[in-house]
């Protein structure tokens, strides 16, 4: 994401950028390169959504979705909405 230039480096999370723990982690479409994972690994919920089964990031995932982000993501967010009225 920052190096495409889509978010200053200041909010790269990883080895190089952040460590963070947060209640929960989504993590989309992110492989989760040794690196990342050392910046997030400490999250108390770490849900996943990536196409690919093996993506790294499943293996200290709390919750996984294997599924592409761009079909996922919206059917969360409509549920949501729907359970919070």
């Amino acid at each position: 994401m920052t190096d495409q230039h889509w978010a200053p480096h200041e909010l790269q999370v990883g080895q190089t950028g952040k460590t963070v723990a947060p209640s929960l982690y989504l993590a989309a479409g992110i492989s989760g390169a040794i690196q990342h994972r050392a910046g997030m690994q400490s999250s108390k919920t770490i849900v996943v959504v990536n196409k690919d089964a093996k993506a790294p990031l499943f293996q200290i995932a709390d919750f996984g979705v294997v599924g592409d982000l761009h079909a996922v993501l919206p059917a969360l967010v409509d549920e949501v909405a729907k359970r919070k009225g």
